[in-house]
């Protein structure tokens, strides 16, 4: 099951270019550092990608990438619809269907390898989170639990430390950037370590156009390229049959 889910896990990242520092504006960074909060560190995450007004005027969500993992090329599309709470994630290989998970009416499957999985209790959970853009605008409505944590280091920056709790498979943690406020990388036990890259602006809001995936079940980190990314497209309801 397992496998299955990281499977399904690859086509359900997004999240919101970021600039590296110098070393003597890093330690300046260090040092003014001093009491933050959760609510300060979604304040300049929501503020350094677009902004309250356009994160939540995005009804639904359509992205695709592509990898290569082993010489293969894995092409990867996510559809998600917050208004209608619904998901449809496919990995193809080669152009075969590798995985396809589908999310509508409260209940979800995933397809892969063979098998069909209906997820349930923490799992199905960790699955309805995925459906929001941007998550950390609706944390009071999904039950999340968010804990300030501290600074660390990703990829040579500072950031802020932010634990998501749910329970089980949904919890998450998050780093922001200190320096300009845009996610970093997810951490969680599903996806693995997630590190998002190469920022641009798609129709007002900043979004990363590659992300580096680390699971324990991948052989190599897999680098996935965003090709493109829609907002509030006219979705046909069969897609997720």
């Amino acid at each position: 099951m397992k496998k299955i889910l990281l499977v399904a896990a690859l086509g359900l990242l997004a999240a919101p270019v970021t600039t590296q520092a110098t070393l003597a504006e890093k330690e300046k960074i260090t040092q003014a550092i001093v009491v933050n909060s959760v609510q300060e560190v979604i304040a300049n995450y929501v503020k350094a990608t677009g902004g309250e007004a356009k994160m939540k005027a995005i009804h639904n969500m359509d992205m695709n990438m592509q990898a290569e993992i082993q010489g293969m090329v894995l092409d990867i599309s996510s559809v998600i619809d917050q208004q209608n709470q619904r998901l449809l994630n496919v990995t193809e290989m080669n152009g075969n269907v590798i995985s396809r998970t589908v999310m509508k009416d409260g209940t979800a499957k995933v397809s892969a390898m063979g098998q069909e999985q209906t997820l349930t209790g923490e799992q199905l959970e960790a699955m309805k989170n995925q459906i929001y853009a941007f998550r950390e605008l609706y944390l009071e409505e999904l039950g999340i639990t968010a804990t300030y944590e501290g600074t660390a280091e990703v990829a040579g920056e500072q950031a802020h430390k932010l634990a998501f709790s749910t329970g089980g498979d949904a919890d998450t943690i998050e780093y922001y950037s200190v320096a300009t406020g845009l996610k970093l990388q997810t951490e969680s036990t599903t996806a693995g370590t997630v590190t998002y890259q190469d920022y641009k602006e798609v129709d007002g809001l900043v979004m990363p156009m590659v992300m580096m995936i680390s699971n324990s079940m991948l052989p190599m980190p897999l680098e996935a390229k965003i090709t493109s990314i829609k907002f509030n497209q006219e979705l046909d309801s069969s897609i997720f049959n």
